[in-house]
């Protein structure tokens, strides 16, 4: 079945959605700079926040600076009006943050202790099951009712058809591919709860907040045990027909593939680049390498044997990106993952982006490093979720309604 996103609808210009994004966003502050901004009648903004108040998504406090006359009310999202989860699915881990509707974190099993990976063997349903089951215990630990629980999103490493939200041809878990998991957990809630690869949430993560959003273009890269990418534009994630916009890892690369790749493209980048197949060929040469973290750990040493291997990927990876930065002309290229912590990868990788782009893509193009590489992908998360729960064409509709408790 196919989910439909309200965050992808178009809106009405001055409704009561479109005068929430501007209080989330910030554009706005109080009921008079709305009317500026909107052209709408003061009454008319008048009735469009009271109504907003009403659902108990935005109270007034303080007030603005005055430019004469009575000083206006400074309107804000009221981020107690319920509450989100972002779930970071990974082979070894399942990470798990409830946020409040202002993406100010509540809890986050990393902090507890106990983010292990789902059952996987029994299949999705179960795992589904699985993570609910966990989604109600953090609530119920947090003191929060799952009445005022709005939605989440999940974040998993392999591509996910839009928008369907479909997981196609998963490696982490070859049995989950066609798995729909946002249409089981409507099995445990009327809530909308959206799939989406975790390179894509990196990108979300990682998009600027201090640009207008159209300026916003980026490509982030996950370098992990597999290779996964993500794209921003003009400050929306950028899906594609189908969802595999972003997959850098399945470009066919000179080398020879060291891992299986469910792809199907001879030597793709995933295959002969990524930590996994870095490790791999190591392994084949004699070393003791068991995962990326050996690999970050012998690189820092100076092992001669691994920092080749590293230097050699990085080429690879930066000759992908060129090809990428050229055709889409981003304003920045951010390395995240756990590989990204590699100095030896990482400028083999700038390196090489560098010499293969244009000079008026080169110009204006900087790479980076995640701003936070631990949490880019469930804060991420957290923005899907809530960009879908406060979408303007949602909040429409259940300003029709009146009902916040109906969000889902």
């Amino acid at each position: 079945m196919n989910h439909r996103l309200y965050q992808d609808v178009e809106h009405v210009h001055g409704s009561v959605g479109d005068v929430l994004r501007l209080i989330r966003t910030g554009d706005t502050a109080s009921r008079s700079t709305i009317a500026r901004s909107t052209g709408l009648a003061p009454s008319t903004v008048g009735l469009r926040v009271d109504t907003l108040v009403e659902l108990g998504l935005v109270h007034e406090v303080g007030a603005e600076g005055s430019r004469g006359g009575r000083r206006a009310r400074r309107l804000e999202l009221d981020g107690a009006a319920g509450f989100v989860a972002a779930a970071d699915l990974g082979a070894n881990h399942a990470r798990i943050v409830l946020s409040d509707l202002a993406g100010r974190t509540i809890t986050d099993t990393d902090d507890t202790g106990v983010s292990e990976p789902l059952p996987r063997a029994d299949g999705p349903a179960a795992a589904v099951a699985e993570l609910w089951r966990r989604f109600v215990q953090l609530a119920e630990d947090a003191d929060l009712p799952m009445a005022d629980f709005r939605g989440a999103a999940i974040g998993v490493p392999a591509p996910v058809a839009y928008p369907s939200g479909r997981i196609v041809t998963p490696a982490f878990e070859p049995s989950w591919h066609d798995a729909a998991l946002g249409a089981l957990f409507q099995e445990h809630t009327d809530a909308p709860v959206l799939v989406e690869n975790d390179a894509n949430l990196i990108a979300l993560a990682e998009r600027s907040d201090t640009l207008p959003p159209e300026c916003s273009q980026l490509v982030a890269v996950k370098l992990g045990t597999r290779i996964g990418g993500g794209v921003i534009a003009g400050g929306r994630l950028h899906r594609g027909v189908g969802g595999a916009a972003g997959e850098v890892s399945h470009t066919s690369v000179d080398g020879v593939s060291a891992i299986g790749c469910t792809c199907g493209v001879p030597n793709c980048l995933e295959s002969v680049a990524s930590g996994g197949a870095i490790a791999t060929r190591l392994r084949a040469a004699g070393h003791d390498v068991g995962t990326t973290g050996d690999l970050l750990r012998l690189g820092a040493q100076g092992d001669a044997a691994v920092v080749e291997e590293l230097r050699a990927a990085g080429e690879l990876i930066g000759r992908v990106l060129a090809g990428i930065a050229n055709f889409f002309n981003p304003r920045e290229v951010v390395l995240a993952g756990a590989m990204s912590a590699s100095p030896p990868l990482v400028a083999a990788i700038r390196s090489e982006l560098y010499r293969m782009c244009l000079p008026l893509v080169a110009d204006d193009l900087e790479v980076r490093a995640s701003r936070a590489p631990r949490d880019a992908g469930i804060r991420g998360g957290v923005v899907l979720a809530l960009d879908e729960v406060l979408a303007p064409a949602r909040i429409d509709e259940l300003a029709r309604r009146g009902v916040l408790a109906e969000v889902g």
